[in-house]
């Protein structure tokens, strides 16, 4: 006997309407994952040739982490300079200090001779001049009067002459009495030596002799340099009263400048005529100068205890001036080493670098040969060094890389600290990025 139990329809759908909502929450669960999966597919799917290009240059920057790029207008704004290896006496040299002097010959102070007023000034400081230029004149009216007085004397001095020649010539023959002949010698020797010395001090004070004497006469005093070079200094303006006496102008030629250093004693027995000095000015230390050893001092100075030695400069370049204060070197020994300014080098973790330019590749070689293009837009690859350092002096540190470089590669000498600032940057922002 079979029982059967119909249920009407509405009661079955209303038993998988209940079936239903039980799994709508497994349902939205199973549509998540599916969209999860759909996004990671799509995300593997080719990139577009931007985001290739963002991908490739990221990759380059994690693998490059040693290099700097910079374009030739920033080089431009950081003051970078490039440079290479200097071969410099640095390990075995005596320290000194001491001044840029001039030998007495090569300087001059110049003054009137005779006091009066100043009518011109004919140079400026910092002029060159050359010897025997007019620097001033000066005026007065003794001038007049003293070649008025040659004049004079000089015409006495032929009528004198004259008379001397004949009394000569009649006491020569018992005509004119002795006395006679010798008042004539003793008037003519003395109209001579006084015309003499007019003519000398005339000459001394640059009155033109021969003008002169064809009626010519000058109130005006003449000025001259006694030698060649520059005017370091005037005391004079337009106007001024001057004395005999009075310094009026100082030259100086700094064409045979050298160097006074103090040695002390504990070095002398090092020092020799000949040997090298390496020398900087001591408010610019950047600029190297060289020079040698010609004279040592024959006297021991008290204060300090120390002998003067004397140095002759091989490559001056206008720039030394008499009293500038020097750091100088002097090479007591032949051997060299490499070195680079102080400013060359930098520091990182505690361990010292240099920044070396990676020489363009042949594609863009070609680049800058076949196409026109903006200097300012060039990029420079720099890549960091890791550097042992040596002796430091005058500015430069001996320099020994970790592993060997290229002869005449190219060095960053000057600004190698925003370089390392700019990579530190370039870090910073590649790991905000990951």
């Amino acid at each position: 006997m079979r029982f059967g139990l119909k249920i009407p329809g509405r009661f079955i759908l209303i038993i998988l309407n209940h079936k239903i909502m039980k799994f709508i929450p497994y349902l939205f669960a199973l549509l998540s994952v599916m969209a999860f999966q759909s996004c990671s597919n799509s995300s593997n799917a080719p990139a577009t040739e931007t985001e290739s290009a963002d991908h490739g240059h990221d990759h380059e920057t994690a693998t490059n982490e040693d290099e700097v790029h910079l374009l030739q207008k920033q080089m431009d704004v950081m003051n970078i300079h490039l440079g290479q290896f200097q071969h410099l006496d640095l390990s075995k040299t005596v320290k000194s200090n001491g001044k840029l002097q001039l030998p007495p010959q090569n300087k001059a102070s110049v003054s009137a001779l005779v006091g009066g007023r100043v009518a011109s000034i004919d140079v400026l400081e910092g002029d060159s001049v050359k010897k025997g230029q007019v620097l001033a004149r000066i005026e007065h009216p003794s001038f007049i009067e003293m070649q008025e007085q040659y004049m004079t004397v000089k015409s006495q001095l032929g009528f004198a002459k004259q008379d001397f020649q004949r009394k000569k010539d009649l006491n020569r023959d018992s005509i004119s009495s002795l006395k006679s002949f010798q008042q004539s010698e003793s008037e003519y020797n003395g109209l001579k030596a006084k015309f003499g010395g007019l003519e000398a001090k005339l000459k001394l004070i640059g009155v033109d002799i021969e003008s002169l004497e064809n009626g010519n006469y000058t109130s005006l005093v003449l000025i001259r340099t006694p030698i060649n070079g520059y005017v370091r200094s005037t005391n004079v303006n337009m106007g001024m009263s001057v004395a005999p006496d009075q310094s009026l102008f100082e030259i100086v030629d700094n064409d045979h400048i050298h160097i006074d250093m103090n040695v002390y004693e504990k070095d002398m027995h090092k020092i020799k005529k000949g040997q090298k000095v390496i020398f900087s000015i001591s408010n610019n230390p950047d600029s190297v100068f060289v020079g040698s050893v010609f004279a040592l001092g024959r006297a021991f100075e008290e204060e300090p205890k120390a002998m003067v030695v004397h140095a002759e400069i091989d490559n001056h370049d206008g720039s030394l001036l008499s009293g500038m204060y020097v750091d100088a070197r002097i090479v007591t020994s032949n051997e060299k080493v490499s070195a680079l300014p102080n400013d060359a080098i930098v520091s990182d973790g505690g361990l010292n670098y240099i920044f070396v330019l990676n020489p363009p590749s042949k594609s863009e070689h070609s680049h800058a040969e076949g196409e026109s293009h903006d200097q300012h837009n060039d990029e420079f690859v720099f890549r960091k060094i890791e550097v042992n350092t040596g002796a430091m002096d005058i500015g430069f540190t001996e320099v020994v890389p970790v592993y060997d470089l290229p002869e005449h590669v190219q060095i960053v000498t000057s600004g190698a600290f925003y370089l390392l600032a700019e990579m530190k940057k370039g870090e910073e922002g590649s790991g905000h990025h990951h």
